[in-house]
């Protein structure tokens, strides 16, 4: 993504941070030489030696399979909030609209889970990290029941070794038009408030 030196995020704790928080993540590789995305829920973790992995499955029959197993590279997209921002919250004239967001992008080689056991592992850690109280009624599922499941996804996991954060929000304009625009969004729908959340976590905000 085109990401300009005041935009560019590179404090792992935020972009991780983000990561967690929005993590239903748009999967991008290429197949036949063209563009292809997934839209999937993914669990982010960080492993012993500080590499970021990011876990989830599709369906078995998903074409984008193949660019799995033949380790392919892959971009793995997380939209944070975003919000439009109206001219008129400027002071100073001339100005036109524009949209504030915040985006992170990690890269690494796809490697593609068919195991029965490792899918089973892999759905056990996905349901800890979005519904525990439903582990053990999976648990208890009837093998026959959980394995035709099992079989009808394949898994897939990506160690990242390049990550960017693009946080663009207003905090390259003057500091006098900045009161109006944090009212705005403090007093706005939920991205807003959380662009303005994010605005006071980086000092940018009173």
């Amino acid at each position: 993504m085109y990401l300009p030196k005041h935009f560019e995020q590179r404090d792992r704790a935020h972009l991780l941070d983000v990561m967690r928080e929005h993590s239903f993540a748009t999967v991008v590789t290429t197949i036949d030489g063209e563009p292809f995305a997934s839209h999937v829920p993914v669990r982010v973790e960080a492993l012993v030696d500080g590499t970021l992995r990011i876990e989830g499955h599709v369906a078995a029959m998903n074409p984008q399979v193949r660019a799995y197993d033949a380790g392919t590279r892959a971009l793995v997209i997380f939209a944070g909030p975003h919000t439009y921002v109206s001219p008129t919250l400027y002071k100073s004239e001339g100005r036109v609209p524009t949209w504030n967001y915040i985006a992170v992008h990690a890269r690494g080689a796809m490697r593609a889970i068919h195991e029965r056991a490792a899918k089973h592992d892999l759905l056990m850690r996905l349901i800890d990290r979005y519904e525990p109280s439903f582990v053990p009624t999976f648990a208890a599922f009837d093998p026959r029941h959980r394995d035709a499941l099992l079989d009808g996804i394949t898994g897939f996991d990506l160690l990242v070794d390049q990550l960017d954060g693009k946080f663009k929000l207003g905090q390259h304009r003057l500091a006098d038009d900045l009161p109006a625009m944090q009212a705005t969004h403090e007093q706005g729908d939920p991205d807003q408030q959380a662009i303005a959340r994010w605005m006071k976590r980086l000092g940018f905000w009173s």
